[in-house]
């Protein structure tokens, strides 16, 4: 299993960055790059005193802001939390926005239920757990790992399985595809084929689509 979150850093820097963090990505969309995603991990997961109000939250793929008690996304499963229990540090309750399995591989997309400042990504395969950002599994960026060196290759079958779970999910939870991108063209940031290639490309399929 990859590192626990135990790193040094004060509570209100770390959610100093991630606010930081995702003001870029809504006003510049092509810079998405994040150095100190091992810092974003321990305030999405280690923190809750800066959580959101349960009146609205914010996906972690296309920051479409809404109200979780009428767009509802199933709980990730006890397996997640079970395997992931020491890099979790007993924090309990994820919101599922994206899942598949390609092999012995389980690949998940969530989000904390006690934060709505950024998402994440988990693999588990072999009892192991892997975390990083959801940019990680939909470009396959070793960059978006908590640990650039250990990251495990995604293959691009696997990128665009969880973007066609994923908007399938999207589609059932905002009660119908139309709901969906009309939730998204409100509020959110569709997918740019500069950073995320892959979902930009199914994304433009699944749009067509009737």
């Amino acid at each position: 299993m990859m590192g626990t979150f135990g790193s040094p850093i004060s509570s209100k820097s770390a959610v100093q960055s991630l606010t930081l963090v995702r003001t870029t990505k809504k006003q510049m969309p092509t810079i998405r790059f994040i150095a100190a995603s091992r810092c974003l991990l321990l305030a999405l997961f280690g923190l809750t005193t800066y959580a959101q109000s349960t009146s609205f939250m914010e996906d972690p793929v296309f920051f479409i802001k809404y109200n979780p008690g009428k767009v509802h996304f199933p709980l990730a499963p006890p397996e997640f939390e079970r395997t992931c229990a020491t890099d979790l540090r007993g924090r309990k309750g994820f919101w599922l926005y994206a899942y598949w399995k390609n092999g012995n591989a389980e690949y998940f997309i969530l989000n904390s239920k006690q934060t709505t400042l950024t998402g994440a990504a988990a693999v588990i395969r072999g009892g192991a757990c892997e975390l990083g950002l959801p940019e990680w599994l939909l470009t396959g960026k070793a960059e978006y790992h908590e640990t650039i060196r250990f990251a495990v290759a995604i293959p691009e079958e696997v990128s665009r399985g969880l973007a066609n779970d994923l908007f399938h999910r999207y589609s059932e939870a905002f009660g119908g595809k139309m709901s969906f991108l009309e939730a998204l063209r409100k509020s959110g940031i569709s997918p740019d084929r500069r950073e995320t290639p892959l979902l930009a490309d199914e994304f433009e399929k699944f749009a067509k689509q009737p």
